[in-house]
């Protein structure tokens, strides 16, 4: 992630906040999608206090600590890219194989998300 990038995510939700990064396709309890026409094609953030099961593997990042599952990574590569769009608002998330969804859903915290330990 670039400045630009993290600056959006610590103004959505706070520096540090832990973040889900799940498909939205309607395979998983945050996803809004009701359609397996969607499958891989669709990503939402969701800030959450803990991450749960089945979200278990961390990505590399120094500024927020972001989990995903075994089904997220049948259709995400290890060289992934998220980038703030200034001109549309949006976050695109890419890789070397192209850009995987050009506006990532952020949804609301569940809770209530405080950074004290």
């Amino acid at each position: 992630m670039d400045e630009q990038t993290t600056r959006y995510l610590e103004r959505k939700f706070g520096a540090g906040t832990t973040l889900v990064l799940a498909v939205n396709d309607g395979s998983n309890p945050f996803s809004s999608a009701q359609g397996c026409c969607m499958i891989g094609d669709r990503f939402l953030l969701q800030p959450v206090q803990v991450s749960p099961a089945p979200f278990t593997t961390r990505l590399e990042n120094a500024d927020f600590a972001f989990y995903l599952s075994d089904y997220e990574k049948i259709f995400l590569k290890s060289d992934l890219t998220l980038q703030f769009k200034e001109n549309y608002g949006t976050l695109q998330l890419k890789s070397s194989a192209g850009i995987l969804d050009l506006d990532v859903e952020l949804k609301e915290p569940l809770m209530p998300i405080t950074n004290e330990k």
